[in-house]
């Protein structure tokens, strides 16, 4: 089962146990694509620090409509 990861509780769990979260951003039509997928290394209330599947840094903006899911 997929989780939408938005509060800092819901991000706190998959951060703690280094479970595996893709990231969501709309698309030029309006709808949303998985564009990354990682490892929650540091959130705050206001962005997402992941180290990706191919050994790099992101961050993600949480309120910009970027979507993190989880397996659960």
């Amino acid at each position: 089962m997929r989780k939408t990861l938005k509060s800092d509780g819901d991000l706190f769990t998959p951060a703690l146990s280094q479970t595996t979260v893709s990231v969501w951003q709309t698309d030029a039509n309006g709808l949303y694509c998985e564009v990354d997928r990682g490892i929650i290394e540091e959130f705050t209330r206001t962005s997402v620090r992941l180290s990706t599947i191919s050994d790099e840094i992101a961050f993600y903006f949480r309120d910009d409509g970027t979507l993190f899911r989880a397996e659960m």
